[in-house]
């Protein structure tokens, strides 16, 4: 008779995952937005983020039997783009995204960045668009802060567990320590919110020796994953020769390399893209989503604001 097994999923590995994308996101220092939402209510948090937040199951067999693998994920764009860790994506015989509603679909891997980044990004194909997370800026967690950590401890989806900021760099700097919230095998790559219902980290491992005492991976951390991996054209068959900040609140350009595909558009240096192939940019880390899953040789139909224009461009990715 087969046995079942739930896997715990709290180990991160040192993989890097090859990715489609063909352009150059850079870390730079954002500053803070100064009219961000006020703190909600506990309530308030967990009713808005709550959506956000996706359950993600894998069944698979081996020699001892069937398995069952739980992990926890946000929706980091309405078009179906997820971030959760490296770790728990390995393969199984099904995989599947699980929303909020019930809803679920089947998911590919589109990029891994392991070691201290244990990130990685699914991609799911919704029937509509999807409420995606606000991700904040790791200079803004204070010490003793509350935080609201969603996930899919056992299967138990959705499960809300409050905890408090104890650390606010640890790791290296890559991390943010929490006590108090008791997490378990389940809640890897699930979502720590704060009191505006913004994205602070995402769950990494338990500190097993201690009492209610968890580390989690960094925003900011996330989106160097994006500048110093996820983005890294010099690995791929084509190039846009353009760089963008990965930082930010918008997607501006930082650089264009002379003779590539962005300088033949004539895209410049501060120029802001807010589209890309019918793609919604709203942040500098949207700009690394869309390279991962829409970027080849044919051409690429891309919006960018210029001070107060909106302007059209095409650009034709080159091979290296």
């Amino acid at each position: 008779m087969a046995v079942s097994r739930i896997h715990t999923l709290f180990l991160a590995t040192v993989v890097f995952g090859l990715v489609s994308t063909v352009a150059v996101c850079v870390s730079v220092s954002a500053e803070l937005d100064t009219k961000r939402q006020p703190p909600l209510s506990r309530k308030e948090v967990i009713r808005h983020c709550g959506p956000r937040t996706v359950d993600i199951e894998i069944l698979g067999h081996d020699a001892e039997g069937k398995w069952i693998s739980h992990a926890a994920g946000t929706i980091l764009h309405e078009d179906g783009y997820i971030l959760t860790c490296e770790h728990v994506t390995h393969p199984g015989d099904s995989q599947k995204v699980i929303l909020a509603d019930g809803t679920s679909y089947p998911y590919k891997v589109l990029a891994r960045a392991g070691g201290s980044y244990d990130t990685a990004i699914l991609k799911v194909d919704p029937k509509e668009k999807l409420p995606a997370v606000q991700l904040g800026h790791s200079d803004s967690v204070k010490l003793g802060e509350q935080a609201t950590v969603i996930g899919n401890p056992s299967g138990r989806r959705h499960s809300v567990k409050q905890g408090v900021i104890d650390r606010v760099a640890c790791g290296g700097g890559t991390q943010i320590q929490i006590s108090q919230a008791d997490i378990g095998p389940g809640n890897s790559g699930g979502p720590v919110f704060n009191s505006r219902g913004e994205q602070i980290a995402h769950v990494h491992v338990k500190i097993w020796t201690q009492k209610n005492i968890s580390r989690h991976i960094r925003v900011d951390h996330v989106r160097d994953a994006f500048a110093k991996v996820f983005s890294n054209e010099d690995r791929y068959k084509q190039r846009l020769g353009i760089a963008v900040d990965c930082q930010g609140d918008a997607a501006t350009v930082l650089a264009v390399e002379p003779d590539s595909a962005a300088a033949e558009a004539d895209i410049r240096k501060g120029d802001v893209i807010v589209e890309l192939d019918s793609m919604r940019i709203g942040e500098g880390y949207h700009f690394g989503l869309a390279l991962m899953d829409h970027v080849g040789s044919a051409p690429l139909s891309v919006r960018i604001r210029r001070g107060d224009q909106l302007i059209a461009k095409k650009l034709q990715p080159k091979p290296q």
